[in-house]
């Protein structure tokens, strides 16, 4: 999962693959370091610039803690936390395969980057679940998606009409 702001994701993913019994372990990704990091030129809703109040706010509901999602999710032992801003830490796991992969990072770089890590480690058949594609306040997160689409041949892509997207290999 890359980005996973207070763990509730985490958690549901966490429960189903405990149910499923299912026994590989579980990498999470997170600055754990204040939200959102910097917009580029790409993450810039034309509908409504924010100040710099409103940028400072945007980032401060979006932070979470790596104390707080530990305890969210304590009760699970095949889970992996990785603070650090996204792609630094994405090296450590360079070696794996991925059947399912949550991004849920908001801004363009970091879904660009996300998806242009692991879409090539996800086996045939994998998805991949876009949480923010289509959002207005997130423009940058879809530009991404698209501009992704447009160089990987992928067997389906869905958009969910209430924002998010899922793509399969």
């Amino acid at each position: 999962e890359c980005g996973c702001w207070k763990g509730h994701s985490s958690l549901i993913i966490s429960t189903l693959l405990s149910k499923d019994n299912i026994k590989n372990q579980f990498h999470i990704f997170d600055s754990f370091e204040g939200g959102l990091s910097d917009k580029s030129a790409e993450d810039h809703n034309d509908q409504h610039e924010l100040s710099a109040e409103e940028i400072f706010k945007e980032k401060e509901i979006f932070s979470s803690l790596e104390e707080n999602v530990g305890k969210v999710l304590k009760n699970f032992d095949f889970i992996k936390l990785y603070k650090g801003w996204i792609p630094d830490r994405f090296k450590e796991v360079s070696g794996k395969r991925f059947a399912f992969v949550h991004v849920d990072v908001d801004l363009y770089e970091p879904t660009r980057d996300s998806l242009g890590f692991f879409f090539p480690r996800l086996i045939e058949g994998g998805a991949i679940v876009v949480d923010d594609y289509g959002m207005t306040q997130f423009p940058g997160c879809k530009k991404a998606v698209d501009e992704f689409l447009k160089l990987n041949k992928c067997a389906f892509f869905y958009e969910m009409p209430v924002g998010g997207c899922f793509i399969i290999k």
